[in-house]
């Protein structure tokens, strides 16, 4: 079997696939367009898209540029996924190309009806959400489509009202750092994602917040409205990214909340980041084994930093920072993931992949 069979698209609308082609069809491609969907079909998200309207020289133009973004050294024109370095030519081909393919035809659904669709897309700290989102956004800007991205870290409240909630919570340790359920601004996440998806028929200057994580010494501040992002009109699809996204509360006396002290007072407040959810259209879960590996990317990330002379927390204060985020990975993560590879996000269109300690897709069963 080809690298394995995954990983689920859930509730897609089946479109004709124009890349499974057969015959004197199939003999009109380009040997690099064949060699290109070969590869392509031996990824393990394959099922997952095959039923989507994807033409074979899209793959091969999305892919290409998007191999130039990523490797530092040049790349023949021309070159197939198997003339590549593995580890860019599987996260190009056999995981970021499906995702993008999935959420472009759900931005393409919207059109048709003239809205525009909120995507969530949720992923553990250092699984590559920010690597992702970039890359999806420059794919749509190639597709002629404006992509406004936007993070639940874009929502953190102000510096001042984080240290209330901490004082206020001095015996949850959850609670002294900001990330978790119960330091976000609810309320201004909900106005910006309103702001950025309601057809008001004139282009009206749309303000995204921006949070600026070095501010106080590193506990971080929202950024003054001046240096906001500012979008001049309604994009064709907000992408909206967290590494708590998704996660729903559980019920009182939940075993899942016994493993912290902290939690069941997360869990309450969790309930107020319905509205949120409420406004995604469409679900991209990106799912791990093990939440602990979280460790380990950090770790790579913080000596990285201290390697190249700018600093960076040393093993010890990334395991104290890590470990305040784990408790809700254990709570929350085994009902997303039941969700996203069975009905979908809450009932919504999702796409379910895991990736392995190198963040690339690998096999996965349902069930």
């Amino acid at each position: 079997m080809p690298l394995g069979q995954h990983c689920m698209l859930l509730r897609l609308p089946l479109l004709a696939m124009r890349v499974v082609a057969s015959g004197a069809a199939s003999r009109s491609l380009s040997a690099a367009a064949s060699a290109t969907l070969d590869y392509v079909r031996q990824g393990p998200i394959w099922d997952a898209v095959r039923e989507l309207d994807v033409p074979a020289e899209d793959w091969v133009r999305h892919g290409d540029e998007m191999v130039a973004q990523l490797s530092s050294a040049s790349v023949a024109p021309g070159a197939t996924p198997y003339e590549l370095d593995e580890g860019i030519a599987t996260r190009v081909y056999h995981l970021y190309l499906p995702i993008f393919f999935f959420c472009r035809q759900r931005v393409r659904l919207h059109q048709a009806e003239g809205t525009v669709p909120i995507i969530g897309l949720s992923a553990p700290q250092g699984c590559g959400k920010t690597t992702l989102v970039d890359l999806l956004t420059d794919r749509f800007a190639a597709d002629g489509l404006m992509c406004a991205a936007v993070s639940f870290d874009d929502f953190y409240l102000t510096g001042a009202e984080q240290d209330a909630v901490a004082a206020a919570n001095s015996e949850n340790a959850l609670l002294q750092v900001r990330g978790n359920a119960g330091t976000h601004d609810l309320r201004l996440g909900t106005h910006t994602l309103h702001a950025l998806t309601a057809d008001t028929g004139s282009e009206v200057p749309i303000p995204i917040p921006r949070y600026n994580k070095a501010a106080r010494g590193g506990r971080g501040d929202r950024a003054e409205p001046d240096t906001w992002r500012v979008l001049d009109s309604r994009p064709d699809v907000v992408l909206f990214e967290g590494w708590m996204a998704g996660f729903s509360a559980l019920h009182e006396g939940h075993d899942g909340l016994q493993a912290h002290p902290g939690l069941p007072h997360l869990n309450s407040v969790l309930r107020g980041y319905e509205e949120w959810h409420s406004l995604v259209d469409s679900w991209v879960v990106l799912a791990v084994d093990d939440p602990n590996i979280v460790f380990q990317w950090r770790l790579e990330a913080e000596r990285a930093m201290r390697a190249s002379g700018r600093g960076g927390m040393n093993d010890e204060q990334v395991h104290d920072f890590v470990s305040r985020y784990l408790p809700a990975y254990g709570a929350y993560l085994p009902s997303l993931y039941a969700s996203a590879r069975t009905s979908g996000v809450d009932g919504k269109p999702t796409l379910f992949v895991k990736v392995n300690e190198k963040r690339g897709p690998v096999f996965c069963h349902d069930g």
